[in-house]
């Protein structure tokens, strides 16, 4: 009966929300197409029984197989998200999900929802023993109540048994705002000072991140997106710009920046015709030719993979992007966020890969946060970063979930990511070895937990700056108190003696860097 009390309390506050969805800026979505068909998971063969294997292998090197060939006849599929207007139809089709619904809506209050067909199609493992909000690609989009703190939780459900959309509101923008919505000095460290230049931060001297207006979604949302400010319709939280000449204006009065990062959201979701205004003008090597590099931060490969394949416009963008590599003389990186080597299974996702490295001669990276009932396993990792390897991925970074949202849902202690990281590369040959981590990107800069060391007979964490504001920083190690229970930066305490290099503002103390705790040791050693 309480359970049943609860869940009629919940649906009754998702019923709210949907009628108050303009009171409380949240948008909502076209209803679901009912042209969509269920395909087993990834896990379980990654194609439909009542369709052909959408991609025939290239003929591969002895001993290999599954390379992804060239030519491929496939299905054109329209881009449909699921929505919360669309879930209990999806719920007819996955019945696991009818006792999760509840949960999902009233959690979806506070972080946004959005999910890809094909991610839930093929990438869930519906047939698998147990509860299946335990599959990791299960709990990297459905959200859930347990994502919030206790006082949270009761804040919201005494606001939805009001039925007053307007209390409501205020409820959830009391708990985002306890979220940390901007966390490592976002909006007031990283944008320049500029009011025309919204969708603009500039944290490093190289490289300038650019935040298109129309790329300020996703093909899916992650649950523990760092950036779920973007998602919520509060413009006072969100990065976007829809002009490209400021931008334009920007780079050119900073020459020191090499690189773009066209981020979001997710910038492929921008038809092609959108896409060009920001990519087409570096076909010219004239244009701004300091900037040599242009970053592409992406889930689509994975959550989409038809962006690239058999989308109307995929053709057209494969050819912008080789020509502006061709042409431009610009280097072009897909910045692929790729988090479990299950996302590599499917014969969508290899099309997807092998088009971008051989039509459009992109480079493509792959970057994951470490995120606790998702890949917290070093055997993943291993698997991943060969998998990748082998498909012509460059493994990039693994970073530690971020102080915003349900990190606390998702951490990972320092230590036992470090561990983590120590044991999936020492499994992987030198190839796989270019992934770097367990990477803190906190206020001051990126910074890697490089190991545990005992220090004067005192365990102590090994860090090391591998990006910082202060670019001296750049490279340089310090200490830390070992803290087994430690998942963050500001949980980090310095050893006796010592300071940790930063203030509250996340610049650096003048004079703290290894040279000087070297010596502070070496005088004790003599004291």
């Amino acid at each position: 009966p309480e359970q049943e009390s609860h869940a009629m309390k919940v649906n009754g506050c998702a019923l709210t929300l949907l009628a108050g969805a303009a009171a409380l800026h949240v948008g909502v979505p076209p209803a679901l197409s009912s042209s969509h068909r269920r395909v087993p998971a990834a896990l379980m063969q990654q194609q439909s029984v009542s369709q052909p294997s959408e991609v025939e292998p290239l003929a591969a090197a002895a001993g290999e197989t599954n390379v992804v060939g060239a030519e491929v006849e496939q299905t054109n599929e329209r881009f449909t998200p699921i929505t919360l207007q669309s879930l209990d139809t999806w719920a007819e089709k996955f019945p696991r999900l009818q006792d999760k619904l509840a949960d999902i809506k009233m959690s979806s209050l506070i972080f946004p929802f959005k999910a890809s067909p094909y991610l839930v199609e093929e990438l869930i493992d519906w047939e698998m023993e147990g509860d299946i909000s335990t599959d990791p690609f299960y709990r990297l989009i459905f959200p859930t109540m347990d994502m919030l703190e206790p006082s949270a939780r009761a804040t919201l459900e005494e606001a939805c048994a009001t039925k007053e959309p307007l209390t409501i509101k205020a409820a959830v923008e009391e708990i985002r705002e306890e979220l940390n919505p901007h966390p490592a000095g976002q909006k007031a460290l990283n944008a320049p000072k500029k009011a025309e230049l919204t969708g603009v931060q500039h944290k490093y001297s190289e490289t300038v991140l650019f935040f298109a207006s129309a790329a300020q979604t996703c093909h899916a949302y992650c649950t523990y997106c760092f950036r779920w400010a973007q998602f919520i319709g509060d413009s006072d939280l969100r990065f976007a710009q829809k002009d490209a000449g400021s931008l334009f204006d920007y780079l050119a009065e900073h020459e020191e920046v090499s690189d773009i990062l066209f981020t979001g959201g997710d910038p492929m979701i921008m038809k092609t015709r959108v896409f060009k205004q920001y990519f087409e003008p570096f076909k010219d090597p004239t244009f701004l030719p300091h900037v040599k590099n242009l970053r592409i931060g992406t889930r689509a490969l994975t959550f989409w993979p038809q962006r690239f394949t058999t989308d109307a416009d995929a053709d057209e963008l494969l050819t912008l992007l080789r020509e502006v590599k061709e042409v431009g003389g610009r280097h072009i990186a897909v910045m692929s966020h790729l988090g479990h080597v299950r996302e590599l299974s499917t014969d969508k996702v290899r099309h997807a890969i092998h088009r971008l490295k051989q039509e459009a001669g992109v480079i493509i990276r792959s970057q994951s946060p470490v995120m606790r009932g998702i890949n917290d396993d070093a055997k993943v990792w291993a698997d991943k970063w060969r998998e990748e390897v082998r498909l012509g991925i460059v493994p990039y970074y693994m970073f530690m979930a971020r102080d915003t949202g349900a990190q606390a849902f998702f951490d990972v202690p320092l230590v036992r990511a470090q561990q983590l990281y120590a044991d999936a590369i020492r499994n992987t040959s030198g190839l796989c070895r270019t992934a770097r981590g367990p990477s803190m990107s906190c206020t001051p800069g990126k910074v890697e937990v490089v190991g545990t060391q005992e220090v004067m007979g005192v365990p102590a964490f090994v860090l090391r700056f591998l990006q910082c504001r202060d670019e001296k920083w750049i490279g340089k190690v310090f200490f830390a108190k070992y803290d087994p229970k430690a998942v963050w930066f500001d949980d980090l305490e310095p050893l006796d003696g010592m300071e940790l290099p930063w203030e509250y503002t996340g610049l650096p103390r003048p004079c703290i860097d290894e040279a000087c705790q070297i010596e502070y040791l070496m005088s004790q050693e003599n004291a």
